[in-house]
C-alpha cells in the first residue's frame, strides 16, 4: 500500500500541469456558480422585511417565497441552470479523467510531455460510457430506498427516528456504490491501457486489501484538511476564509488526482504480475 501511495506521488508530480489546469477549472465553476447564486438570493433577502418583523411579517414573507417557488418563471429559470451547469459537470467530468488515464498510460510508457487533451479526444467517450454505466449502477438502489423513506414519513415517524430506520440502507447504498465505483475505474485503466475491460475486474479483487488502505489512507488525510479548512475559515472570517477556501481547491485537486495515480499504480502492478516475475 505505501509503495502504490508513493509512487502515486511520484505521477503526480510528474503531471502536476493536469493539477493547475484542474484548480483553474474548479476556480471558473465556482466562479460562475457564486454569481448565479448571488443574483438569485440577494434580491429574494432584500425583500426580507427591515426593521425585524413580527410573526405576522415572517409568515406573509414565507407565504410569498412559496408562491413564488411554484408560480414564478424567474425561480423555474434558475432552476434550469443549476440543472444544466450540473449536466454539463457531468459531461466533462469522464472526459477529464480520460486526459488523467491517457498521461499515466504515457508516463508507464516513459514518455514525457502534455497527453491531457490528448487524452481526453482519444478515450473521451469511452471513458463516458463506462461513467454513464456507473452512475446507471449507482442510482439503482434509489428503487428500493427511496420507496422506504417515503413511506417512513408519511407514517408521520420523527426525523431522527426515521433516520436511524434508514441508516442501515443508506450505509449499505454508500458500500455499495464505493465497490461499484472501483469496479469501473479498474476497467477504465485496462481499457484507456488497450488490455480490457474484463481482467480489470480480477484485478480489483485480487488487489482489494490494498485498495482499500489507499482509499482509507488517501481519503482521511483530504477529510483531515477539509476539516482544518473549515475550521479556520470558521474562526477566521472575511478575507482569510475567502482565500483558504479558494485556496482548498488547490489541495483537492491534488488528493484526487493522487488518489488516481495511486489506484492506477496498484492495477498496473496487478496487471504486470507475471511481467515483474
Amino acid at each position: 500500500m505505501k509503495s502504490h501511495i508513493a509512487h502515486g506521488w511520484k505521477s503526480l508530480k510528474n503531471q502536476f500541469y493536469i493539477v493547475i489546469i484542474l484548480f483553474l477549472y474548479q476556480l471558473i465553476w465556482g466562479y460562475f456558480l457564486y454569481r448565479l447564486v448571488h443574483s438569485a438570493v440577494t434580491p429574494l433577502l432584500m425583500r426580507y422585511p427591515d426593521p425585524q418583523p413580527n410573526e405576522l411579517g415572517q409568515l406573509l414573507y414565507y407565504i410569498e417565497g412559496k408562491m413564488s417557488l411554484s408560480t414564478s418563471g424567474t425561480v423555474h429559470m434558475y432552476m434550469w441552470i443549476l440543472l444544466a451547469m450540473f449536466a454539463l459537470r457531468m459531461l466533462l467530468t469522464p472526459f477529464i479523467h480520460a486526459g488523467i488515464f491517457y498521461g499515466l498510460h504515457r508516463e508507464r510508457e516513459g514518455e514525457v510531455g502534455l497527453f491531457f487533451f490528448q487524452g481526453m479526444k482519444c478515450h473521451g467517450k469511452t471513458v463516458f460510457l463506462f461513467h454513464l454505466i456507473e452512475w446507471l449502477l449507482i442510482a439503482a438502489p434509489a428503487y428500493w430506498v427511496l420507496p422506504k423513506a417515503y413511506a417512513a414519513l408519511l407514517a408521520g415517524m420523527q426525523l431522527q427516528t426515521s433516520g436511524l430506520s434508514l441508516l442501515p440502507w443508506i450505509l449499505g447504498w454508500l458500500l455499495y456504490g464505493y465497490i461499484v465505483h472501483q469496479f469501473i475505474l479498474f476497467m477504465q485503466f485496462g481499457k484507456t491501457g488497450g488490455a480490457g475491460f474484463l481482467m480489470p475486474l480480477w484485478h480489483c479483487l485480487r488487489g482489494a486489501l490494498p485498495l482499500i488502505g489507499v482509499s482509507l489512507v488517501l481519503g482521511s488525510t483530504s477529510l483531515l484538511l477539509f476539516s482544518l479548512s473549515t475550521g479556520v475559515s470558521l474562526i477566521w472570517a472575511g478575507i482569510i476564509a475567502l482565500i483558504l477556501q479558494q485556496g482548498y481547491h488547490l489541495v483537492s485537486c491534488i488528493m484526487r488526482l493522487w488518489s488516481i495515480s495511486a489506484k492506477f499504480d496498484l492495477w498496473y502492478a496487478q496487471a504486470h504480475r507475471n511481467d515483474e516475475k
